[in-house]
């Protein structure tokens, strides 16, 4: 009988040394119920009117992170007319896009990217406000470029002048100079003179980098 019952307490001895589950002292849980922390949500602030700013990552409630999809347009911007279109560049096929209007004034052109996602947004009427609160046709003279941040235009800027700060790669500025249409930059006398702000073109950083305006 004892040797029966001293097989039997063995094993009961030999789990009780092996003591309870390990706890983190710190937290007071057991280490692999550790919750681990999932993805954070950002609020988006729909846009209904005022200034529309562009900013380095965005353009109002639009980032490279935002769908190019007619209903999530719409969402983000609840009180305009959100339409789906093409458009011909002279280069290639037609190209979807998706306009912004709000209070009868076209507002954004939502281009389409290469991977499907937004390549690009024009901006050339409406309250748009740039990343240091630059406003459509501010005189380039009044803006603080220097002539090494800009290029000419090519596509559908040729004739114009395309300007980037470098603190804000992704947005373009794109002047014009009334009766220039010679190709290239003009003379900087003539930018300061003439030279005034058409259209902000603001694009996805990646897009950014290879893209022309």
């Amino acid at each position: 009988m004892t040797q029966r019952l001293a097989l039997i307490v063995a094993p009961l001895l030999l789990l009780a040394a092996c003591g309870p589950a390990k706890h983190d002292t710190a937290a007071g849980t057991p280490a692999a119920e550790v919750p681990k922390s999932g993805p954070v949500a950002v609020a988006v602030t729909p846009y209904v009117g005022g200034p529309l700013h562009v900013r380095a990552d965005g353009v109002g409630p639009i980032t490279g992170e935002t769908a190019f999809d007619e209903a999530t347009i719409k969402a983000l911007f609840p009180k305009a007319v959100v339409k789906s279109a093409f458009i011909h560049t002279g280069e290639g096929p037609p190209g979807p896009i998706l306009t912004v209007d709000q209070d009868n004034v076209p507002l954004l052109e939502i281009g389409k990217g290469a991977e499907g996602g937004i390549g690009e947004i024009r901006m050339a009427g409406g309250p748009v406000e740039g990343p240091k609160g630059e406003t459509l046709l501010a005189k380039w003279a009044d803006l603080g470029f220097d002539i090494s941040q800009c290029r000419p235009g090519e596509g559908r800027t040729v004739n114009q002048t395309i300007c980037v700060r470098p603190e804000a790669p992704t947005v373009a500025y794109v002047f014009g100079v009334p009766g220039w249409a010679k190709g290239g930059l003009p003379p900087v006398e003539v930018l300061k003179a003439k030279g005034q702000l058409n259209e902000f073109v603001w694009r996805p950083a990646e897009q950014a980098a290879v893209g022309a305006a």
